[in-house]
């Protein structure tokens, strides 16, 4: 199933539009082991994802060409990329982290953080990014982009719970960690699974 109001830009444009670095540090993506991404779109952040993290990235898409573009960029990489209807199946794999990044203004939000708490082994998180609400350059029209406040009342219907505040991403987003009911904010960082 495709994302309502998601299509994207070339290559070369998107790419400016996100500072990756500074949003995989403020996520602390290097804490995680395996991590599955839904929209690999160009490999924008699949890449340094699966660069960061010490075990395999699960990547899934809709868009065979962005599946393959994913793959020719990182090649090498632990990268495994699906063409998957997450939505309707699922994640189908035990991962550490679910990254849902520009992507929870979709039509039904709280049954897709549900899959990605399902997904999730102990101590996992869901980690979300979303446009600011508000003129960004790209983006889903403001009628349907959630606010951080939008994103907690569904993460609290699908299991989760925010474990931190909201995150500033400069320069046009911002980003949420979210944990399974018990793990509430505040908390300290958590020392997440890892292969020995």
């Amino acid at each position: 199933m495709r994302i309502r109001d998601s299509g994207m830009p070339d290559e070369e444009y998107w790419e400016t539009l996100f500072d990756v670095e500074l949003i995989l540090c403020r996520l602390g993506i290097e804490r995680f082991h395996d991590v599955a991404e839904l929209g690999c779109g160009y490999g924008t952040f699949s890449i340094p994802v699966a660069q960061s993290i010490s075990g395999t990235l699960y990547t899934f898409d809709v868009n065979p060409a962005m599946l393959h573009r994913t793959l020719e960029r990182g090649a090498g990489l632990p990268i495994v990329c699906q063409r998957r209807d997450v939505m309707q199946e699922g994640f189908g794999v035990p991962v550490d982290a679910v990254l849902l990044f520009n992507i929870l203004h979709c039509e039904a939000p709280v049954k897709l953080l549900a899959h990605a708490a399902q997904a999730l082994r102990p101590n996992g998180e869901v980690l979300v990014i979303h446009w600011r609400h508000g003129e960004t350059p790209r983006g889903p029209s403001l009628d349907i982009r959630p606010r951080s406040e939008h994103v907690l009342r569904w993460a609290e219907d699908a299991g989760l719970h925010a474990l931190s505040a909201s995150i500033d991403l400069p320069p046009w987003h911002y980003g949420l960690r979210l944990g399974e009911s018990g793990s509430r904010f505040p908390t300290q960082d958590r020392v997440s699974h890892r292969r020995q």
